[in-house]
């Protein structure tokens, strides 16, 4: 037979749906916000993984000065690799744009295509998706490639360009302003007279790990540049073009569990106080069914039936929404940032368990929790509404007060446990708020700072020395490995006393000491006279250096000393240089300049990317402020539920409807206001590190604090958001039907 009390349940919902509804919607909520995501990132993972392996992903490539002779490609394929080559040049579009042109591969590389086909005469050509989509582009469309027209065949994503960096140091892609074609045989010919870069791509014959990968790397290197120069070289696994997007996932997956989860805690928690609350004011009927021999087991089963319900419909409908429409949303994110092939959606447990069963025992237990402690009372102190624990008289005696600040403060001893979900909530809401508001300044921040720490408005690297006079600096910069720090690859700068780096006085070195950014000191944990060691890419040689000085204005990883020292450790002539440094650009040989950095273009990468990831910081402000107008209504229903009977007294005193609202919002307000204050520094904190972590990926190190601005502007959100619930829980206390209330309170 059926437990007649059960009815209750459907009866309590359909009485107070407004105490159901705002857990219901902020469930909902969290579902969408999170199963979306899972469903999105499985099914790009997916993706990625499939266009790795059946593109034939490289294993590692390199770039060389000359092209290799075959008595040298044997030698190289006598170290157990298949080499190919995978040439290129570079190719200006209009609006300051630039597409990178391969042939088409075969073997390597492979291109997985999105829509169309590959070129197959001299005429046509097959561009990235990600570059057609951003400036819509589409088949058959033309476009110029070096003053000659091609028709457009087909959309692809490659492998070892799956996020779109133009060079592999970048921080972020250039989103819509570089991006990979590939031509048919003929029609990489017509290029002859281009600037070729001398790029090959190889398979090694064994499943190689990442630190097999490197050394066979070190090996390639050594024999390469007795005969010619390797300038660039990198294996799959340091490559940020192959790598990028698995690393961002794989910082986006523990941040948004995290995220759900906080959130579920902050949302079960009120929950569990608002069946505290019924359980409280229901008290003479839990005693009556007591006494009538109910047992506590039934109760706490059917006062569980209402967050169970609340629950599993919340997930239903928010898979729901998720799995059928949101997720889109989501993946046009990654789309918008990566090359990946056409998107087919993955359904997998892993992402149904997070966002389903995971919050869902979150919810029930912290549910159970609550309920069962508040059901621990004798059917008698039911009756009589006695339901604190006994314990020693610590009453708060508050004498030389006004009635009002003792009232006051009676409503917060009595709303413990409404207060503390409310803080807690509260401090989610502005983490999410704050984080979202301060990404775009911060990262601006960020790269107008690296803009100013590039001495010279142009560095040309080249293969020698120009035949004719430039004025302009000269400086040798090599990549270098820090042995003790997993081979991190850090730049050394050999620069002359002269140059616009003569404030670092290089010139007072001695031959094995250097001076260092503050960003390589912080990130490895080096101070002033502390020894590392570094693995020249030339010789391969190891070579122990000491700190004499750190450049605390430089936040990149570098290390700098005199251009005749770092020949030596290289092994070249005392004037050898390989790049030219000018706030002027120069007439450098195309045939001579191996690559530019541009101090103008690093601003506008990164404006690019703020540009493109704008959705997202918006995004999560209207989640913040959401979150952040649901709990506090909630909460301030919860207190305002809760005293009902004090506010009847109030309204019979003569209290008007404007001076109790002062008195119990304003008291929610004033805590809102102090609490949120005393939040600035520990969310300066918190974000800080949240940036650095985001960070690690990228050869800089991060330390930039939150702009005040940022905090103002979080401050009077909340603000303007809690004015909005004091209008609605002022309208519900104007409501309050004082006869039926002194009837509950006269039995």
């Amino acid at each position: 037979m059926k437990n007649p009390i059960n009815k209750r349940v459907y009866r309590q919902i359909k009485s107070k749906p407004f105490k159901v509804i705002p857990i219901f919607i902020s469930l909902v909520f969290i579902v969408v916000f999170a199963s979306s995501f899972f469903i999105s990132q499985e099914s790009v993972k997916n993706l990625y993984y499939s266009q790795t392996e059946n593109g034939k992903v490289e294993d590692g490539n390199f770039t060389t000065i000359y092209e290799l002779s075959d008595d040298l490609k044997e030698k190289i394929e006598n170290l157990s690799i298949k080499l190919y080559d995978n040439f290129y040049f570079e190719s200006d579009a209009k609006d300051n744009k630039s597409l990178r042109v391969f042939k088409n591969r075969k073997y390597i590389n492979e291109a997985q295509i999105y829509e169309g086909r590959l070129a197959q005469s001299e005429d046509e050509i097959a561009i990235s998706a990600n570059y057609a989509r951003a400036n819509d582009l589409k088949l058959n469309d033309s476009i110029e490639i070096g003053g000659k027209i091609f028709k457009i065949t087909g959309l692809f994503s490659v492998p070892d360009y799956s996020s779109l960096l133009k060079n592999r140091d970048d921080l972020v892609m250039d989103i819509g302003y570089f991006g990979v074609c590939l031509l048919s045989d003929s029609g990489f010919k017509k290029f002859s007279n281009e600037k070729i870069i001398y790029n090959y791509s190889y398979h090694t014959d064994d499943n190689l790990n990442e630190r097999e990968a490197k050394e066979k790397l070190k090996e390639i290197s050594k024999v390469i540049n007795k005969e010619n120069l390797m300038i660039d070289g990198v294996t799959r696994f340091d490559n940020k073009r192959i790598t990028f997007i698995i690393d961002d996932m794989g910082g986006d997956v523990p941040t948004m569990t995290l995220t759900s989860i906080l959130l579920f805690i902050a949302i079960a928690f009120i929950s569990a106080v608002q069946i505290k609350s019924l359980i409280e004011e229901e008290a003479p009927i839990i005693g009556t069914l007591l006494a009538s021999g109910y047992r506590k087991k039934e109760l706490l089963l059917n006062y569980m039936a209402m967050p169970l319900f609340v629950a599993l419909i919340s997930s239903l409908v928010g898979n729901i929404i998720s799995y059928t429409y949101l997720y889109k949303k989501y993946a046009a994110l990654y789309y918008a940032s990566y090359d990946l092939p056409k998107f087919e959606v993955t359904f997998t447990a892993r992402s149904f368990l997070i966002t389903s069963f995971l919050p869902m025992i979150i919810y029930l237990v912290i549910n159970y929790l609550v309920i069962s402690r508040s059901l621990q009372f004798s059917p008698v102190n039911f009756l009589r509404r006695n339901l604190k624990k006994t314990k020693k008289n610590t009453r708060l005696k508050l004498k030389n007060i006004s009635f009002l600040r003792k009232f006051k403060t009676r409503i917060i001893l009595s709303n413990k446990l409404n207060f503390i979900a409310l803080l807690f909530g509260v401090f989610l809401a502005n983490l999410i708020l704050v984080f979202s508001l301060s990404a775009k300044p911060v990262f601006n921040i960020y790269a107008k700072n690296m803009q100013n720490e590039m001495k010279y408005n142009h560095i040309y690297f080249v293969k020698q020395k120009e035949n004719k006079d430039l004025n302009a600096d000269v400086a040798t910069v090599v990549k270098s490995e820090l042995v003790d720090s997993d081979d991190k690859e850090i730049q050394f700068y050999g620069v002359e006393k002269n140059s616009k780096y003569k404030n670092l006085k290089v010139e007072d070195l001695k031959e094995d000491e250097v001076i260092v950014s503050s960003g390589f000191s912080k990130r490895f944990n080096l101070e002033k006279s502390d020894t590392f060691r570094i693995r020249e890419s030339y010789n391969s040689k190891i070579k122990n250096l000491k700190i004499k000085e750190i450049d605390k204005d430089n936040s990149l990883f570098q290390i700098f000393t005199s251009r005749e020292a770092l020949n030596k450790i290289i092994e070249k002539d005392k004037d050898y240089f390989n790049s030219y440094m000018s706030d002027k650009k120069l007439d450098i040989s195309k045939d001579n300049l191996i690559t530019e950095l541009n101090k103008n273009e690093m601003s506008k990468f990164m404006d690019h990317f703020l540009d493109s990831f704008g959705v997202v910081f918006t995004m999560l402000v209207v989640v913040s402020l959401t979150f952040y107008f649901i709990l506090t209504s909630m909460i301030s229903s919860l207190i305002i539920d809760k005293s009902k009977v004090n506010i009847t007294y109030l309204k019979i005193f003569g209290f008007k409807d404007s001076e109790i609202s002062k008195v119990y919002i304003s008291t929610i307000f004033l805590i809102l206001i102090v609490y949120q204050i005393i939040l600035i520094p520990i969310l300066d904190k918190l974000i800080k590190y949240m940036l650095f972590i985001a960070m690690q990926k990228f050869d800089a190190y991060f330390d930039i604090p939150v702009p005040k601005s940022i905090f103002i502007l979080a401050y009077v959100l909340s603000i303007v958001t809690f004015v909005l619930v004091h209008l609605v829980e002022k309208i519900k206390i104007s409501r309050l039907n004082m006869v039926k209330e002194l009837k509950i309170i006269n039995g």
